[in-house]
């Protein structure tokens, strides 16, 4: 298999999964570094905030249960962007093949912005959501997960749009 022969856009959904731990990971680092010791033979436990709760800086608690409500709420929006993806490669396809309503063009669709844009927005979340606590602010995390989940609507309706 040559380079060339590579679907990056499909690669982009286990990279995306792969990026939606990195709160989790965070977490646990945070925890850590505040002397809680994890129980890897049984992690789901240890990591429950009742476990953690009342064994670190309530400040470190709260900030440890935010990423790991960011790493949740990433892994959730998972189905929606695999969804827009898979939708564009479809329209792609279908259009290369004249199967489609559009004249074929290279990324006709606009799936590599969506991709570089979906993935920054959710960055933008992710960093917001673990380092906001005032609730006062917590609209600017509010805004990005908007703006993400848009952006894979929009990009379902594009596909759409094109498959007809």
């Amino acid at each position: 298999m040559s380079p060339s022969t590579i679907n990056y856009p499909l690669l982009s959904i286990p990279a995306y999964y792969i990026f939606s731990l990195l709160p989790h990971i965070y977490a646990g680092a945070l925890l850590s570094s505040n002397g809680y010791k994890v129980n890897n033979a049984n992690p789901k436990a240890s990591l429950a905030p009742s476990a953690v709760q009342g064994k670190v800086p309530d400040a470190v608690y709260q900030k440890y249960q935010r990423a790991e409500n960011a790493q949740s709420n990433s892994l959730e929006q998972l189905p929606l962007y695999a969804v827009a993806v898979l939708a564009s490669v479809i329209a792609e396809r279908s259009t290369a093949r004249g199967l489609g309503n559009v004249v074929a063009v290279e990324d006709v669709t606009g799936l590599t912005g969506f991709i570089g844009a979906f993935m920054v927005v959710r960055a933008a979340y992710m960093v917001s959501y673990v380092q906001i606590a005032d609730h006062s602010k917590s609209f600017i995390r509010s805004t990005f997960w908007v703006i993400g989940a848009g952006l894979s609507a929009y990009q379902i309706y594009k596909a759409a749009a094109i498959i007809g």
